[in-house]
């Protein structure tokens, strides 16, 4: 009998769960794919999401992949799993979840009252909420929790990541990657662990005991337990390997890692971001941009984010698109893909339209909004949508001179993943406005391609990255930029969109304090 060389991938994002099947070759044998169900908002500012419906999905997925490809799953080697990032859960000792998961959406925040210290309160009340350290510890989930559902700290045993949870689910472990290690928890990115600092464990509000164990990427989490091998079809025993977030597996499937000097990942999923491969975890007091661990061990990911990034596109579409619902049935296409063919039919620059995509505040800038610029009578719902689509790939711009400044490193090359990369629109346009060639590869599953890629090392298909990168990332088509569109955006980047961001924050304030008075 031939040694097994199928690898199930496994990707559980915002929206949806996949399970994927590839070949050692790289090729796609099978593919499962369940929504979850809507996200929940019990209070302004709330996203949370039912864990147990993203747990099901995952497992509905795996069966439908299963059945799709039809062939013996002792065929299996190994088995890899990522997740979106930042959604956390408080878990009781039987590993239930007490509560719905808090999705990285989530705007609450915890006031300088959920701390217990009367000093600490005083210097946080003496900062103020817009000094850094105190956005920081607003964010941080425990807080929140002391303050608002102080019930559930006693009862927790863990706060789990999804990611971890659903390795629980899967294998009994509560375990996950150094790069599930996301948003305002207690790490210590150079070691890819933990933080052993008692101080910082404190001022976020977590105990060392409610945090999952790290397993290095690439290495074993657990084997399936039988109940979940019954619930899904897969065999029992089944390795699990150690993978993290969706855009450092998404970074990996598309082949980008520090060997490939100056090629950097542009994920247009939910979030946008540019992400760059770099050999230490250098990070940025000011949180210009946030360093996470990579799928790879001894490395690092400098991630610049849009943070609503294509989900303006989807917002732009549920409110102004409702009319396009019943064609985009017909046609078996979202709602998106039929704008894009519109805004595809408007000139380069929107014919003056500008958009500013801040439809969420940022860490850095708490006051910062969504704003169209230069509307007039003759402008139409399609040119609103390309400057939306442009004003992404503005915003990432900046972010790819914020990384090379940090670094000193000359991007010359991107490869282009996540649900906006299906649109030719949308790529081009990166292309132009970035002014950088842009590999498309051949399939926008790239998360789930990096995690299949540490199943193979994993499961001793290859005896590292380099040959299964080698081996599993398809060569992919290049899409180059318009000499007289990118000069085109060139001036409309430097003299409207870099130069409009200081006086626009300075009005954003201003619009925050009006609208709370009507709060």
């Amino acid at each position: 009998m031939s040694r097994p060389s199928v690898l199930l991938a496994l990707d559980s994002g915002s929206q949806s769960s996949r399970a994927l099947l590839f070949d050692r070759d790289g090729g796609v044998l099978a593919k499962g794919a369940v929504p979850h169900g809507p996200m929940r908002h019990p209070e302004p500012g709330a996203v949370e999401q039912d864990p147990v419906d993203i747990r099901d999905a995952l497992f509905e997925a795996i069966r439908r992949c299963l059945a799709a490809w039809g062939g013996d799953p002792a065929e299996i080697a190994g088995a890899s799993l990522t997740t979106q990032r930042n959604t956390l859960l408080p878990v009781g000792g039987d590993g239930e979840p007490l509560s719905d998961a808090v999705s990285w959406l989530d705007r609450r925040v915890a006031s300088p009252a959920s701390e217990p210290s009367g000093l600490v309160r005083g210097v946080l009340r003496l900062l103020g909420d817009r000094a850094m350290v105190s956005r920081l510890l607003a964010k941080s989930q425990p807080r929140i929790w002391r303050e608002r559902r102080p019930e559930l700290l006693k009862r927790l045993r863990w706060i789990a990541p999804i990611e971890a949870w659903l390795h629980h689910q899967l294998t009994g472990e509560m375990a996950m990657a150094p790069g599930g290690m996301a948003g305002v928890v207690p790490t210590d990115l150079p070691g890819r662990g933990w933080s052993k600092t008692t101080l910082l464990h404190r001022l976020l509000g977590f105990e060392p005991r409610w945090l999952p164990r790290i397993v290095e990427a690439g290495q074993e989490v657990g084997r399936l337990r039988p109940e979940a091998a019954d619930a899904t079809g897969l065999p029992e025993g089944l390795p699990l390997f150690s993978c993290g977030g969706d855009k450092q597996a998404e970074t990996l499937g598309g082949g980008v890692r520090l060997t490939e000097c100056g090629v950097a990942a542009v994920s247009m999923g939910t979030a946008a971001s540019i992400m760059l491969p770099w050999s230490t975890a250098k990070q940025s007091s000011r949180y210009h941009w946030i360093t996470l661990c990579s799928a790879e061990p001894n490395s690092w990911q400098l991630e610049y984010m849009v943070f609503r990034g294509m989900w303006t596109a989807g917002w732009f579409a549920r409110n102004l698109g409702g009319d396009l619902a019943e064609r985009a049935k017909a046609e078996d296409r979202p709602i998106e893909a039929l704008l894009c063919d519109e805004a595809a039919r408007v000139p380069a620059g929107s014919e003056g339209v500008v958009a500013w995509p801040r439809w969420s505040p940022t860490l850095q800038d708490p006051s910062e909004a969504g704003l169209f610029m230069g509307l007039r009578e003759t402008h139409t719902r399609a040119h609103m949508f390309r400057a939306l689509l442009e004003g992404i790939a503005f915003d990432l711009r900046r972010g790819r001179e914020t990384l090379e400044g940090a670094t000193g490193t000359r991007i010359r090359e991107l490869r282009v993943g996540g649900g906006g990369a299906r649109s030719d629109l949308v790529v081009q346009i990166l292309a132009d406005v970035l002014n950088l060639p842009v590999r498309r590869p051949p399939s926008e599953e790239l998360s789930a391609r990096g995690a299949a890629i540490v199943a193979a090392v994993g499961a001793g298909l290859f005896s590292g990255l380099d040959e299964a990168v080698g081996a599993m990332v398809p060569d992919a088509p290049i899409v180059r930029p318009n000499p007289e569109r990118a000069r085109l955006y060139e001036r409309l980047y430097s003299d409207v969109f870099s130069v409009g961001g200081s006086e626009l924050r300075r009005l954003n304030r201003a619009l925050q304090g009006l609208q709370s008075d009507y709060q």
